[in-house]
């Protein structure tokens, strides 16, 4: 049997463990799955097994928190394997992975340790995220610890997990320990770099002294800090050759928490895939690491991964988002559909702890629902004629998922193109994410023989025609029109026409303003900056840009818009003329922002009434997408699957 990707599908045994291939799934909390459980819930258990059905050789479970003072933390929730009553629901969580071929690795990590010296005071790690210094880990806490791990191990052991995962780098604790910029003890414990590896050292002879080679323990760690005088792709490989011996896997991330680095360490769409390859490939080319190398950082195509193995720069390759996107990449690749495979667009919504109340992924509107839709879906009673209007990404996901289910789907789009407002994604370098999102879509909806209608505008009339059995509405919305004064004017143009101009190359003038410092207006500022070259300013009227965006993608997009783009914030137009924009702060003061084209990025407003137009011609009508609420692609693909798939 010839494989297309035979160094990505060969298997490899390690501590006589064979695992079936190089692909793991790397860990991603799923605190929100979880709740208030201190075990894995049916939920979580679907989630992880989903992941293992889809073929990747090892599933990590994110996360066991180890600061045992301080059990919960905001990203990894109540999860505790330490109870014994709790090991009958992870047990079933290794199970379900185990059914599948496939091993199960539990993270252990903690942002902080907590403890008390002698004279009961608090101790901690060395600084945490705000520069505050506590009293350093004296040597009985940190013993404390160490058998803490040892605890967790054998837990574990217990529960059926093959392996551990512990977090070495990213500035967490025991990173802060190894790091030469943030370990400034002067003890056992800091100076060299013997010293600063005593209390990961520590817990790694802790945890083979309880469990022997039973487990294997994998090992992360940051490559490099990306932080003048912090650690080193040097320091990385003379850590390595300290405990090689003591571990089974070195796992080569990058970054710092602190060191501002989180865009890169997690990679934004203004890097490319497998950015961060490159310090694995230091290890491997040192030649002094004897045991097996992980690398990760934007990887999901398997001609990246295979070519990364091939070239010795890596044993392993892991994915966290690439697996969330499409649990199936493995599958999909080992069985010759590497075009179905559903792109990641890095938009960072499954990360984004802080304010979301769900799980889940743009792309791939089952994440988090892999247990509950079970519940729900029902498969077709009889093959349906279904109708869809519009091409863009909602229209497209529900032409896709009723094909899916065997529907006979027409889609019509009034544009001589599909992709509707992802389109712009061609010609911005740093949307190409989206852009290979759209091309997969597009893809999908002519492979399941979709009939797709360009140059045809929608009318109930025309729809009505084809006889039904199913409408979805995806029109979309219309850019928000401010009622600013000369709105009107002839050089005043939309976000959305920008594009259409600047393709062509008709976009007049050198000097830009924006109106609107929202995520499409930053994103519009940067094109016109970045690829057309254009003197840009951006006004926003409240006190900052991209609220909207996700943390770690708005690191990156602010640090580009200070490069190339001229913002006010707290600035709101008060006018616009033939010369630019007329601009008032909250204080009164006003100032005229010269500008040869003014460009509107205000907001979107929802065609609900082009939609409604429609309703009445079948049995089921359901609006889809940004007709319904004008958001984003979360919403335009989660919205088509919900109603595609009731059909």
């Amino acid at each position: 049997m010839e494989l297309k990707y035979p160094h990505l599908f060969s298997p490899i045994t390690i501590g006589g463990v064979t695992f079936k291939n190089r692909i793991w799934s790397a860990p991603a909390g799923t605190h929100l799955l979880a709740g208030l459980e201190e075990y894995p819930n049916e939920a979580v258990i679907a989630y992880y097994a989903n992941k293992a059905k889809g073929g990747s050789a090892t599933i990590t479970f994110s996360a066991q928190n180890m600061d045992i003072h301080r059990p919960q933390d905001d990203v990894h929730a109540h999860e505790n394997i330490f109870p014994q009553k709790n090991h009958r629901m992870w047990r079933q969580l290794t199970d379900a992975v185990h059914y599948y071929g496939a091993k199960i690795s539990l993270e252990l990590l903690a942002f902080e340790y907590h403890g008390t010296d002698e004279n009961g005071n608090l101790v901690s790690y060395t600084v945490n995220g705000h520069g505050k210094r506590y009293p350093k880990l004296t040597r009985p806490v940190m013993e404390e610890i160490a058998g803490t791990y040892a605890d967790a191990a054998e837990a574990a052991l217990d529960c059926g997990f093959d392996m551990i995962l512990i977090h070495g780098g990213h500035g967490l604790v025991l990173s802060q320990m190894l790091s030469p910029k943030f370990n400034t003890r002067r003890d056992e414990f800091g100076g060299s770099l013997q010293n600063r590896a005593r209390f990961p050292i520590m817990i790694l002879d802790a945890i083979r002294q309880r469990v022997g080679r039973k487990l294997l323990i994998e090992y992360r760690i940051s490559g490099s800090e990306l932080t003048e005088g912090g650690f080193t792709p040097e320091d990385c490989v003379r850590y390595l050759k300290l405990i090689q011996d003591r571990i089974d896997i070195a796992h080569i991330s990058c970054g710092s928490f602190y060191s501002e680095t989180e865009h890169i360490m997690h990679p934004t769409g203004f890097l490319p895939a497998g950015c961060n390859a490159y310090l694995a490939r230091a290890v491997k080319q040192s030649g002094e690491i004897h045991i097996p190398v992980l690398t990760l950082g934007a990887f999901q195509h398997p001609d990246l991964m295979e070519q990364t193995i091939a070239t010795g720069g890596a044993d392993l390759i892991a994915m966290a988002r690439g697996t969330i996107a499409d649990a199936f990449v493995p599958d999909k690749a080992l069985h010759g559909k590497a075009d179905e495979i559903i792109p990641c667009i890095r938009c960072f919504h499954c990360l984004d702890y802080g304010r979301n109340t769900a799980f889940a992924c743009s792309v791939n509107p089952t994440v988090g629902r892999e247990y509950r839709l079970k519940l729900l879906e029902e498969p077709p009673k009889a093959a349906k004629k279904v109708a869809v209007i519009g091409g863009g990404p909602a229209g497209m996901q529900a032409a896709i998922e009723a094909a899916k289910r065997g529907h006979q789907v027409t889609l019509f789009e009034k544009q001589d193109h599909l992709g509707g407002k992802l389109v712009f994604s061609r010609q911005t370098e740093f949307k190409n994410d989206l852009r290979k999102f759209m091309d997969y879509q597009i893809h999908m909806v002519e492979k399941l023989g979709v009939e797709v209608r360009l140059n045809t505008e929608a009318t109930p009339e025309l729809i009505a025609s084809l006889e039904p059995d199913a409408v979805l509405a995806a029109v979309g919305a219309d850019p928000v029109i401010p009622p600013i004064p000369g709105v009107d004017g002839s050089n005043v143009i939309t976000a959305e026409q920008c594009y259409e101009l600047g393709l062509r190359g008709e976009l007049p003038g050198n000097r830009i303003a924006v109106i609107g410092g929202g995520l499409v207006g930053c994103e519009t500022a940067l094109y016109l900056s970045m690829n057309l070259g254009k003197q840009v300013t951006l006004v926003e009227m409240t006190r900052a840009v991209a609220q909207e965006d996700y943390a770690i993608p708005r690191q990156a997009l602010v640090e580009h818009l200070q490069e190339y783009v001229t913002c006010y914030c707290g600035v709101r137009c008060t006018a616009i003329t033939g010369e630019g924009i007329e601009v008032a702060d909250s204080y009164g003061n006003q100032a005229l922002l010269e500008a040869d084209t003014v460009v509107l990025a205000a907001g979107m407003k929802a065609r609900s009434r082009d939609a409604e137009r429609f309703r009445g011609l079948s049995l089921f009508f359901e609006p889809i997408g940004d007709c319904v609420v004008a958001k984003n692609v979360r919403g335009a693909t989660r919205s088509a699957y919900d109603a595609a798939s009731r059909i």
